[in-house]
């Protein structure tokens, strides 16, 4: 039986090339719509959620409120509510299992945030380095060199200390979230991992893998990385059935 993947987002509407990445690999996605669960029942809905599924995908999308990490909004900043109230409290539950996680942009700014660390809300003027002006790939989205941490799950599973990805955001990592560890960087120094070593695939990136397809490089990197993922799922679907 293919694992089963628990998508978050918004909207079904935005998630094409998740869906399409997730059955490309051997999963089976299921759709978490934060708008179709009306907030009061997230918290209710979660244990349900991690029982009926064998993975989280934490996807792209809206920025998470900064009131969760204790700042006021910054005027660029445009959050998501709904998708607050579902995932920050379903990535914290799930972080308590071994259950995979694997957070995708806006996915690693849950996973540290869940766990109490905080975001630069507008990297162009919080930040306090000059961040790189990355030329763009085919799709819009920058294209950039990362360094990978040796020994880290990321090292493992790309098999590089260096590698090229892409990423379109505005908002970043800042202080990473209790038990996190950063694994890699980009050479303006953005966090683009981070992992929680104590587990078997708990890994947050800032780029964006399920369209990485512009180049041959790009195509491996995120066939290696959406591979180990699903193969963590069907590992803990069978831990989990017994098997």
């Amino acid at each position: 039986m293919k694992p089963r993947i628990a998508i978050t987002c918004k909207r079904s509407s935005d998630m094409t090339n998740y869906i399409k990445t997730v059955k490309e690999y051997g999963g089976e996605p299921i759709l978490l719509e934060s708008l179709q669960i009306p907030v009061h029942q997230h918290n209710a809905l979660i244990p349900e959620f991690l029982k009926d599924n064998d993975g989280i995908l934490l996807t792209g999308g809206g920025d998470i409120d900064p009131t969760h990490y204790y700042e006021e909004r910054h005027s660029a900043t445009h959050v998501s509510r709904s998708r607050d109230a579902l995932e920050l409290r379903l990535c914290q539950t799930a972080l308590e299992t071994d259950i995979p996680v694997f957070g995708i942009c806006r996915g690693i700014q849950v996973m540290s945030v869940a766990m109490w660390g905080n975001l630069y809300q507008d990297i162009d003027t919080d930040h306090p380095k000059p961040v790189l002006r990355h030329p763009k790939d085919n799709d819009g989205d920058s294209q950039h060199q990362i360094k990978i941490e040796s020994g880290s799950l990321l090292n493992e599973i790309i098999g590089k200390n260096v590698d090229e990805v892409n990423s379109a955001h505005h908002q970043a990592v800042k202080d990473v979230g209790k038990d996190f560890i950063v694994t890699a960087r980009s050479t303006d120094g953005i966090i683009e991992a981070i992992e929680d070593p104590s587990k078997d695939f708990v890994l947050g990136v800032q780029y964006h893998p399920e369209r990485m397809t512009a180049t041959d490089e790009f195509l491996e990197h995120r066939s290696k990385l959406f591979s180990a993922f699903i193969e963590s799922a069907k590992n803990w679907q069978s831990k989990k059935n017994g098997l």
